[in-house]
């Protein structure tokens, strides 16, 4: 089993340094799997330089800051293989929880997995995507709440997010990757629903609690708002209503 990991990137050397090492411990964990990482650096100012984020990876540039898609594809297409797993650089990757999202999709067949994340303060900041019959459409579920009481359950969901997703790279190709229509936001969503108009199934890892540093890119509370207007247009009325409910 070949895996090629895809970290877009701008700046935040030290985080992104902290991200690859922890990335190692996971990668290094799993027997016989053949990985190697893709930093794409996107926009960078300065650009990373060579051998100031350790080696054993490989590096894709963007001078001008592209949408997460695009970055997401470019990295992609650098090394193609058996399985993508797409990680922000926030994200501190549990060698326990790269372990269940692979034997996940072992299990499954060609699909999409995500994993339970949680932030600095050990509350949930994903095991799940849900969608309302409002306004809200997808919401992750149980945001917020302390982990220890939120359960661990494995049921199969309509999307997960983007933030640490692996998915098969045949699957990935047949989608033709990331919609690059998405300026920020949403376009885990539309993957993932377009995954599943395939047949493809959709899962979250639940077993482990792994750190995400969640938007230490950007802060900016508008920044989802073009791709929400694009996702509603493309899916509103096209998904299933799981309710409003969090649990």
């Amino acid at each position: 089993m070949d895996l090629t990991v895809v970290i877009p990137s701008v700046g935040l050397r030290a985080l992104l340094r902290t991200c690859l090492a922890q990335l190692d411990v996971a990668l290094r964990s799993l027997e016989g799997l053949a990985a190697i990482a893709v930093v794409v650096d996107n926009g960078s100012t300065p650009p990373y330089g060579s051998g100031e984020l350790g080696g054993g990876f490989e590096h894709v540039r963007f001078d001008v800051p592209r949408s997460f898609s695009v970055a997401c594809n470019a990295g992609a297409s650098c090394r193609p293989a058996s399985r993508f797993l797409f990680l922000n650089n926030d994200v501190l990757l549990l060698p326990e929880a790269l372990r269940e999202m692979m034997e996940q999709l072992d299990r499954a067949g060609p699909g999409v997995c995500g994993t339970r994340l949680v932030l600095p303060d050990d509350t949930i900041q994903h095991c799940g995507v849900r969608f309302d019959a409002g306004p809200r459409g997808p919401f992750h579920i149980h945001h917020g709440r302390p982990s220890a009481i939120v359960p661990r359950h494995h049921a199969p969901f309509q999307a997960v997010t983007g933030a640490a997703m692996l998915i098969d790279g045949a699957l990935f190709k047949t989608l033709g990757g990331f919609d690059p229509m998405y300026p920020f936001g949403y376009e885990d969503v539309d993957l993932c629903l377009r995954a599943r108009q395939l047949g493809a199934p959709v899962f979250c890892a639940q077993s482990h609690d792994t750190l995400h540093l969640e938007s230490t890119s950007s802060r900016d509370p508008n920044r989802h708002s073009a791709s929400r207007k694009l996702f509603f247009e493309r899916w509103g009325g096209r998904y299933t209503v799981d309710g409003d409910r969090e649990g």
